[in-house]
């Protein structure tokens, strides 16, 4: 049976495969099934119609899956953002206040810490972003893990230490965490039995900020002016990286009328150009 579709069907359709977003394309669908006469002869083309506006529609809600903003974001500040993670009670709390002096709560039930504490430690000056990330390994964490530069992974010398790791590795596995960015520490070590283990003492807690520095990867660098002493701030960078990258950071106009640049290496006096990979502890001269 024919459809005699009328004219004002064929300027809804030409309306619907010019439409360039999916939320244009459902509501000019919906139009076209709307001034479909009801027969039937376009029972068949309804349906069809009626089977690409739920595609449509599923298409839309599976992007907003994808595109749905984590619960918990927290915008990265200082040199590098650090996730501190583990089981309840494995000293996350003690680790981020004795590190950071942020004000957290401590006790010896599970499940203290419901949503991300932040600190900030400063490493010789330099300024690292620590994050406590609650101990229920839920998903909504994911984000802020996936994100940060590195993660601290806890394990408390008081229970099964091989379990735990193995737990943590899995659940880091399975969500498509980076592990190469994994760092393991022992915590509550209080007899020093391990080698990468720390209790609750001050020297242990230095000895936790040079490994996070070290794993880090980062250098640190010293501005000076001409005629002038270093600034006594250094500025962190990727280790490998050059002049050109270290005036990025101070100031790009100044790649516009770079002439060299004179580095303090120790006792050594160099004069580089742009691509002079620098070294941690340089002080670097700017000439324009």
């Amino acid at each position: 049976m024919p459809a005699n579709l009328p004219r004002e069907w064929y300027e809804v359709e030409k309306k619907y495969l010019e439409a360039k977003t999916l939320e244009e394309k459902i509501e000019w669908l919906n139009k076209l099934i709307a001034v479909t006469p009801k027969h039937k002869g376009t029972e068949n083309l309804i349906a069809e119609l009626r089977k690409r506006l739920a595609k449509l529609k599923k298409e839309v809600e599976r992007k907003k899956i994808v595109t749905k903003k984590p619960r918990f974001t927290i915008k990265k500040e200082g040199a590098a953002q650090v996730c501190i993670i583990g089981f309840p009670n494995s000293g996350k709390s003690s680790l981020l206040k004795n590190l950071t002096n942020a004000k957290v709560e401590i006790a010896d039930y599970p499940f203290t810490t419901k949503e991300p504490k932040v600190g900030m430690l400063f490493y010789e000056k330099v300024p690292i972003q620590l994050i406590e990330i609650p101990a229920t390994f839920t998903k909504e964490f994911n984000f802020l893990l996936k994100n940060c530069d590195l993660i601290i992974a806890l394990l408390n010398a008081k229970e099964n230490l091989e379990e735990q790791k193995i737990f943590i590795l899995n659940y880091l596995e399975e969500n498509k965490i980076f592990l190469t960015k994994v760092v393991f520490l022992i915590s509550k070590d209080d007899e020093g039995k391990f080698e990468n283990g720390f209790s609750n003492l001050n020297d242990s807690f230095k000895k936790v900020s040079n490994l996070i520095w070290k794993n880090l990867n980062l250098i640190k660098v010293y501005a000076k002016e001409p005629k002038k002493k270093p600034s006594e701030t250094p500025i962190a960078l990727k280790k490998g990286s050059t002049v050109k990258d270290f005036i990025k950071e101070i100031n790009e106009k100044m790649l516009k009328t770079f002439k060299f640049a004179r580095v303090f290496e120790g006792s050594l006096i160099k004069k580089v150009g742009l691509d002079y990979e620098l070294k941690d502890e340089s002080i670097v001269e700017v000439h324009c």
